[in-house]
């Protein structure tokens, strides 16, 4: 129990104190109408590279419909309308999305892929983890995206062009959109085209499946969710009449074209569920009580041969109630959290529709409306005499509605060795909140919560932001050169940004490929809904405060060998005119939050050795990586010869601190300077075995060297030197099975993963607050308590 009330706990600090500062497949068409062979039954095979081998071409009489899972069609067989056909049996390596843009700093996981990766609950953004330079802000499975070493408030997340601000259950848990719904998702580590903005870190690009040619679905039933997912065209009979297309219906009559498509899914977490089941075996009270569910849908029709028109909805709901007994706490605890409650409600709806035109083979325009509204509710009461003031009654209620519209243009000249892609978009923030905020006294590590102020707040913040990116991808024979630039401007900040970008490969006849890419990157942190979520003065500022920029650079040579290849790149990137909490006055009596005087670098390199396999075939497939990472911060703030040298004081009196570190750099907190992985799995007809094992070097700590007079019992440490320290290495390895059964209408899959098979644990820094300090044993290094070891299982049915 008392581990669980340390989860809690840190679940807490992490939830409110961090917010301060693929593979190929087949279609076929009906006179340009994806979904169906045309009247002389010629198909189409898309996104297959040179390494393919028909070993019978099919003879139809009409049309034929192809499932796009390989378990649908029996290794390669068709069923036609009117009789089976011979085997077609088609085989390729698995095909990058948007390989041909850029392969530097970027790394792409189908959906197959991401359910295969042991020790992520078949989740797709938790298991981006096992890929070079990317790490859990906290550690083990919890936590936001550390990639390459850069704080993960500056990444950037997109789903079908949509920024959005929360895309995970709980800060890390699980993502909020169907992994059955994704195609595949790309991660830029670094070095982006400037297709993307609002990002000075990384873009995590998600694209959801966008061809649909039968109905079926999916339903998937573990140990912590259950989903489900189902999917139908849209089919018009010869006279524009829609028909419905389900299991029953067997036969294709002439005439039928596919229109469009329509996708419904959705989750349920259950956690809670086995929380109940815990206290009933343990008879134990378990203070924590986590609900979420999602739901998404996307629909497309095609309107007439040059325009389609596309929706998408999806939304999420995390809740969470915590209530800590005093008789929960463990010794030594902190006893401000005696009697403590805090409950957490997010809830959010996004909404886009998409009007597609394809004017020519050489020119296409997307036009974009979307729309973001997140709701947010964070509640604490620590009633305990001596808890701070700040955290009695704390509560404050955020509404950060975001609008855009976006207008991408598409053009192929020069006989196709050039391709022109831009955008211009025009994006409203109108930001509401009630309650109170926190904000962060100094940069001082003592004190802990303390150090920390609540401030009332009601306020509305609109902010305008336009902009938009033009970029021009030149290739011939196997170079490619893409230079770009993008710009923004905020209507409140009176300024805009200028970021020029480049990428460049070249791809030698011997599969040799040398890479190069960078430039300049810009956000405006007033357009962060995350950020406004606990420090809303921020998002209200305008030239006060500058946009953050940051330099990245990175080199990179891949070889390839046939289904093997090797890949290493060196990267380097400089941030700065971070945002960094700092209240002052200004000489013109102004009052100010912060600071634009944060800097960061972060360099270092990452190899990687992946082998693939052709799809339908058994053995062994994965990648092995090492990754060294630096990562330097420096606040900038005024510093002086004393740890609490006094710069300025409000009106009441009361002292603002600098940061002795200010004018120097030190140990990022995001720091992971080792980190190995090696993601392996074997396949032999319908069994799979897979495992990963990861080992990594210890995320930096600050050393505790005193601590002050003590309060009513309380000890409040004295921090040492920031982040001098590093945690003990750690290694994990998990392990999946998965047992995949075809049947002519689908598959079934059983499935059983073992996470943290050898029940290691990380260690913890300890401080027992009702004790002096003491070299040795106040604080004390020792391993985590509780079970590190968790077993998941489960089914998931396609049809």
């Amino acid at each position: 129990m008392k581990s669980c009330v340390k989860i809690i706990r840190n679940i807490f600090l992490a939830s409110v104190v961090f917010l301060i500062p693929g593979s190929f497949d087949l279609y076929s068409q009906t006179t340009h109408k994806n979904g169906l062979t045309d009247t002389a039954g010629a198909g189409s095979v898309k996104n297959i590279t040179e390494d393919i081998s028909l070993s019978q071409a099919p003879v139809r009489d009409k049309e034929s419909s192809v499932k796009d899972n390989p378990a649908d069609t029996d290794a390669g067989n068709i069923k036609d309308s009117k009789r089976t056909l011979k085997p077609l049996i088609i085989k390729g390596t698995r095909v990058k999305k948007k390989k041909e843009i850029q392969t530097v700093s970027r790394q792409t996981m189908t959906a197959e892929e991401i359910k295969e990766v042991p020790g992520s609950f078949g989740d797709s953004v938790r298991a981006l983890t096992s890929l070079p330079g990317i790490i859990s802000a906290y550690g083990g499975f919890f936590g936001p995206l550390v990639i390459r070493g850069a704080d993960p408030i500056s990444n950037n997340y997109f789903i079908d062009d949509i920024p959005v601000d929360n895309p995970l259950h709980f800060g890390g848990l699980h993502c909020v959109i169907n992994t059955n719904l994704i195609k595949d998702i790309d991660v830029y580590s670094s070095s982006f085209p400037a297709e993307f903005g609002s990002s000075t870190a990384a873009i995590i690009n998600i694209t959801t499946i966008d061809d649909v040619n039968e109905f079926g679905g999916y339903t998937d039933l573990s140990l912590l969710t259950a989903s489900a997912l189902i999917r139908t065209p849209i089919l018009t009979d010869k006279f524009g009449r829609l028909i419905a297309d389900m299991p029953s219906h067997s036969e294709k009559e002439d005439g039928i074209e596919n229109r469009g498509y329509f996708i419904a899914s959705g989750r349920y977490g259950y956690i809670t569920l086995g929380i109940k089941a815990a206290e009933l075996i343990t008879r134990e009270e378990i203070p924590v009580s986590p609900e979420y569910w999602d739901y998404q849908v996307k629909s497309k029709y095609i309107v007439n041969s040059v325009h389609s028109l596309t929706m998408l909805l999806f939304g999420h709901k995390d809740f969470i109630r915590v209530l800590i007994k005093e008789d929960m706490l463990e010794e030594g605890a902190d006893p401000y959290f005696a009697d403590a409650k805090f409950k957490y409600n997010i809830l959010s709806h996004s909404q886009a529709l998409y009007l597609g035109s394809k004017f020519s083979k050489d020119f296409s325009n997307k036009v974009i409306y979307f729309s973001t509204l997140p709701d947010s509710y964070y509640y604490l009461d620590l009633p305990a005499e001596n808890a701070p003031d700040w955290a009695k009654d704390f509560n404050y209620h955020a509404r950060p509605w975001v609008f855009g519209v976006r207008d991408k243009v598409n053009y192929k000249w020069m006989n196709r060795h050039s391709e022109v892609r831009g955008a211009a978009e025009y994006t409203f923030y109108y930001f509401t909140a009630k309650g109170k905020t926190l904000s962060q006294r100094s940069m001082d590590d003592s004190g802990g919560m303390e150090n920390l102020d609540a401030d009332p707040m009601d306020d509305t913040i609109k902010n305008h932001k336009i902009g938009g990116y033009l970029e021009n991808k030149f290739t011939y024979s196997g170079l490619t050169v893409l230079p770009g630039v993008r710009s923004d401007y905020l209507n409140r900040a009176k300024s805009a940004t200028f970021d020029p970008r480049l990428m460049s490969s070249y791809k030698f006849r011997t599969d040799t490929t040398l890479s190069a890419a960078g430039g300049h990157y810009s956000y405006y942190v007033q357009t962060n809904p995350f950020i406004f979520n606990t420090n809303t003065d921020i998002c209200g500022y305008g030239k006060e405060l500058k946009p953050e920029k940051a330099w990245h650079l990175a080199l990179g040579a891949e070889q390839e060998f046939d289904l093997l290849a090797f890949k290493m790149e060196f990267f380097k990137n400089y941030f700065y005119d971070k945002p960094v909490s700092y209240i002052h006055t200004e000489p013109d009596g102004r009052k100010l939050p912060g600071l634009s005087s944060g800097k960061q670098k972060t360099y270092g390199f990452e190899i990687m050795i992946r082998k693939d396999l052709r799809d339908n075939e058994d053995g062994l497939y994965g990648w092995m990586s090492y990754t060294y990472t630096r990562s330097k911060y420096k606040s900038g703030l005024p510093t002086g010869f004393y740890y609490k040298e006094v710069y300025q004081v409000d009106d009441n009196g009361v002292p603002y601190i600098g940061d002795k570190y200010g004018n120097r750099y030190v140990t990022s907190d995001y720091e992971q300077r080792h980190s190995l992985k090696f993601v392996s799995g074997y396949k032999k007809g319908n069994h799979t075995v897979s495992g990963k094992f990861q080992y990594y070097s210890g995320f930096p700590y600050t050393p505790i060297v005193d601590n002050e007079s003590p309060v009513n019992g309380r000890y409040v440490p004295i921090s040492g030197e920031r982040n001098s320290k590093n945690f003990a290495p750690y290694w994990q390895l998990d392990m999946r099975y998965t047992r995949r059964i075809p049947h002519s209408w689908g598959y079934i899959s059983w499935y059983v993963e073992i996470i943290n098979i050898f029940m290691n644990k990380e260690y913890e820094y300890k401080w027992y607050w009702d004790r002096e300090y003491s070299p040795g044993s106040n604080p004390v290094m020792k391993k985590q308590e509780g079970y590190n070891f968790l077993p998941n299982f489960g089914v998931e049915v396609k049809f």
